[in-house]
């Protein structure tokens, strides 16, 4: 219960302050350890330096001795050293301090050679108390440094104090711990700042966020100037908000849609049961039930449309199938034919091509083009289709009145109707040109109305397949 309150509560803490507080921790975990390094890291090199300074010192007084040249007390460079000179087991010359003290170790290091020896702090004990010149309890390092002389072989003994190097860590640590604090406060309030600022879009972007409803869905998330992270959140959403505002435009379209246009077979339908109600001595049910009949399949028709527009209009099509263009025009061809026996029908322009798409799809597209275009045919309908650049073209040309260069893209619309009066058959929705268009673009091509000597050519343009 404990941890998921705390979990709960780390949570709520908000990204600022819990990247401020692991920062601190981190940085504190990181620059703890190395100051606990740095300090024996110093401290190792000193006492590094210690030695290198008694072996030079060895190495000078055990010259003096190979020369018998050792007069009186042996000079130290520093009163942290301590220096022997045996010969035979005996003590023949020290540095001040030392007379009467025996030898700190028992060396029998060979003429020339230098080596560093252990020896128990016990042994400096001793000397401190036979030395009163000599108070320093630290621990010692031993050179001992071979010699030959006309008086017989012989060791110098150099033990140099370590207490300097202890000192200076000593007075180093304070420093190093005092400025752990500040630089942990600085961190914080670095990152603190930094992060505060690198939120800000975050925090504005949040504002206009809650600023966006069902009502002012045009209003976009500002975008940093900054090309990083959160600058292309900002974009990414602000295009899933576009497609919204779309999806959000095409539903609003679609329930008007449907609403305008049901309002007519409904207003028909009941302006029929009315007068039937009225008139006592109605007995024409048969064409009653059939007028119903009519204008219930307009109306399913009508519903049929808008449902398959708006799935278009959404992209909801499988486009990956391989598609022969030529056989679904050739099943376009023989309903257009079987639909309007009285006009001429050709299909001598269809090449064998193949497109990427919805086969069903497609043929709803030609379809719509081939009721439309033997609507308004006089003597006949010509279809084709050819690979041009990759692209596939596919056309229908009918050869009736035309359509006026002002109403090319107005006939894309929904419900548009150019003469009503030219409708050979009823039942017309309205929206057999905007399906196709839908279809068309859902497939990634295009559809248009084409330049034509005579008639009307509508041009349908397709990606093609890689041969």
């Amino acid at each position: 219960m404990a941890s998921g309150r705390l979990g709960r509560a780390w949570s709520a803490a908000g990204v600022r302050r819990r990247t401020t507080v692991i920062s601190v921790l981190v940085v504190g975990l990181v620059l703890a350890l190395g100051l606990i390094g740095l300090a024996e890291r110093t401290q190792t090199r000193l006492e590094d330096a210690i030695a290198a300074s008694a072996e030079t010192r060895a190495l000078d007084v055990a010259a003096l001795a190979g020369a018998d040249a050792l007069e009186g007390e042996i000079v130290t460079l520093s009163n942290d050293q301590l220096i022997q000179v045996v010969s035979g087991g005996e003590v023949i010359a020290a540095s001040p301090g030392l007379d009467g003290v025996q030898p700190f170790v028992d060396a029998a290091t060979s003429p020339g050679a230098t080596e560093e020896i252990e020896v128990a702090e016990s042994v400096f004990e001793a000397v401190e108390q036979q030395s009163p010149l000599i108070e320093d309890e630290s621990p010692y390092v031993v050179i001992a440094r071979g010699y030959e002389s006309a008086s017989g072989p012989g060791v110098v003994l150099v033990a140099s104090s370590l207490s300097p190097a202890a000192a200076a860590v000593g007075a180093l640590r304070p420093l190093l711990w005092i400025g752990f604090p500040i630089t942990m406060a600085a961190v914080g309030a670095a990152v603190w700042f930094l992060t505060g600022r690198a939120l800000r879009p975050v925090d504005a972007m949040r504002d206009e966020a809650d600023t966006i409803s069902a009502v002012a869905m045009s209003r976009r998330l500002p975008v940093p100037a900054s090309d990083d992270e959160i600058g292309r959140l900002a974009e990414t959403l602000n295009r899933m908000l576009d497609r919204l505002e779309s999806a959000s435009v095409r539903q609003r379209q679609f329930v008007s849609d449907a609403s305008h246009e049901l309002k007519t077979p409904l207003a028909i339908m009941r302006t029929m049961l009315e007068v039937a109600a009225e008139d006592p001595g109605f007995d024409d049910w048969p064409g009653l039930m059939a007028g119903l009949k009519r204008e219930e399949e307009r109306m399913n028709s009508l519903v049929g449309d808008l449902l398959t527009l708006a799935r278009f209009d959404e992209g909801a099509i499988d486009t990956h199938n391989e598609v022969h263009l030529d056989q679904v025009l050739g099943r376009v061809v023989e309903r257009t034919k079987g639909t309007y026996p009285a006009i001429e029908v050709s299909a001598a322009g269809i090449d064998a091509v193949r497109v990427y798409g919805d086969p069903n799809a497609l043929e709803r597209l030609f379809t719509n083009l081939g009721m439309n275009a033997g609507r308004f045919a006089e003597t006949g309908v010509e279809f084709s289709c050819t690979e041009r650049n990759g692209s596939v073209i596919a056309e229908v040309l009918d050869d009736g009145q035309g359509i006026p260069t002002d109403d090319r893209e107005r006939i894309f619309e929904r419900f548009v109707r150019l003469d009503e009066s030219r409708e050979r058959d009823a039942g017309g929705t309205g929206l057999g040109l905007a399906v196709a268009r839908a279809i068309a673009r859902a497939h990634g091509g295009g559809i248009r109305v084409a330049d034509s000597d005579s008639g009307t050519r509508i041009e349908v343009m397709l990606p093609g397949v890689d041969m």
